[in-house]
């Protein structure tokens, strides 16, 4: 099958570092594990002329938009891996131009700004157009139901998933005295882990600007807090791998969040403490994969960290587990099921082969 897969911004770089070897696959979207599988997952190619100007992520979605029209032809259908990448897609498939199948990944699409006032009127006009959308937790196929009255037979739940092979714990890696917490978006709670955080306790949180502002006023001097951003995967994988504790505190939102960085610490044997809230609940088990939390609790956090810092030994099965745990949520189901999704959308295209060359158009 012939799969063009859209995104915010010209992912060809990622595309190119994965076969490098420097990006797991699940950071992807399924389009590593598409083309394994035999078939043709395409990207839109990058524009010959004023490559600053289609740099920018409006400019690219609109020249992206452009090309998946003039060159509908070439493809079965088309893969959104985020809602704002489908938005125009969308839009064309309503005025009939656009003829070709789309499956809209819901990332964020259940966010609080979507399902109020004219965003939610906006969607509840174009969603109809997609022939398929998928969703990563059972909370949030029901909530397009809800909010965007999307009949449930369009929709498909398709859990993130993570790339066993790339997350490998290194043996020369040594472990460090240190919290790690991971996440760039506002469904992190990190006053709440600031608040449950141990006396002289070191904590390293890589995030983003929005977040660094929220934990700068939070944090009091004799905090050991210290913040990072824009931290390659690389990098990311090896204090996945130092860090004594993971910690993923999370706010109670109508969509989902931290699966990756849950998902990526469980595969490698570590013990995650994650707040246990209705959007990522579905992806551990608590207290057999990892350490579930109450919501905004405080003394709850304080506690599950002191005893993982204090009687690491205690939770020697749950590191055990954990990778076990994982197996379902691996990057080849991630695959497996869109390419299942796809060809019930396209049955004319079931069979045919990958054509070998360029991951271009």
């Amino acid at each position: 099958m012939r799969i063009l897969f859209t995104f915010v911004s010209n992912w060809q770089k990622e595309v190119a570092d994965y076969e490098r070897g420097l990006v797991p696959a699940h950071r992807l979207f399924g389009f590593a594990d598409v083309r394994k599988a035999g078939h043709a997952p395409r990207l839109c190619p990058t524009p010959g002329f004023l490559p600053k100007l289609f740099a920018k992520p409006v400019a690219w979605r609109i020249y992206q938009t452009l090309h998946a029209l003039l060159h509908q032809g070439d493809y079965d259908c088309i893969f959104a891996v985020n809602e704002g990448s489908a938005l125009p897609l969308l839009v064309l498939k309503r005025l009939g131009l656009l003829q070709k199948p789309l499956i809209l990944f819901n990332v964020a699409l259940t966010h609080q700004k979507n399902m109020s006032g004219r965003r939610m009127k906006l969607w509840r006009l174009l969603l109809p157009a997609a022939e398929a959308v998928v969703s990563q937790t059972t909370m949030e196929l029901e909530k397009v139901v809800t909010h965007f009255g999307l009949r449930r037979e369009r929709q498909h739940l398709l859990h993130m998933t993570v790339d066993r092979e790339f997350f490998q714990r290194d043996p020369a890696v040594a472990q460090q005295d240190y919290i790690l917490a991971v996440g760039t978006t506002d469904a992190r709670d990190f006053p709440t882990l600031l608040a449950a955080l141990p006396a002289g306790q070191r904590l390293i949180i890589v995030t983003d600007a929005y977040n660094a502002a929220i934990i700068e006023k939070h944090r009091t001097p004799e905090m050991r807090v210290e913040v990072r951003q824009a931290v390659r995967i690389d990098e990311l994988k090896r204090m996945y791998q130092e860090a004594k504790v993971i910690a993923i505190p999370l706010n109670d939102t109508p969509f989902g969040s931290g699966h990756t960085f849950l998902l990526e610490n469980m595969v490698l044997g570590n013990v995650c403490v994650v707040t246990n809230v209705p959007g990522i609940s579905e992806y551990f088990e608590d207290g057999v994969s990892a350490l579930g939390v109450k919501v905004s609790d405080v003394a709850d956090f304080a506690e599950k960290l002191r005893q993982l810092l204090e009687t690491p030994e205690r939770f020697a099965e749950i590191r055990r587990r954990a990778p076990e745990w994982v197996e379902p949520f691996t990057s080849e189901h991630f695959g497996a099921h869109l390419i299942a999704i796809a060809e019930t959308l396209c049955p004319s295209a079931v069979g045919r082969k990958a054509v070998e060359g360029s991951i271009h158009a």
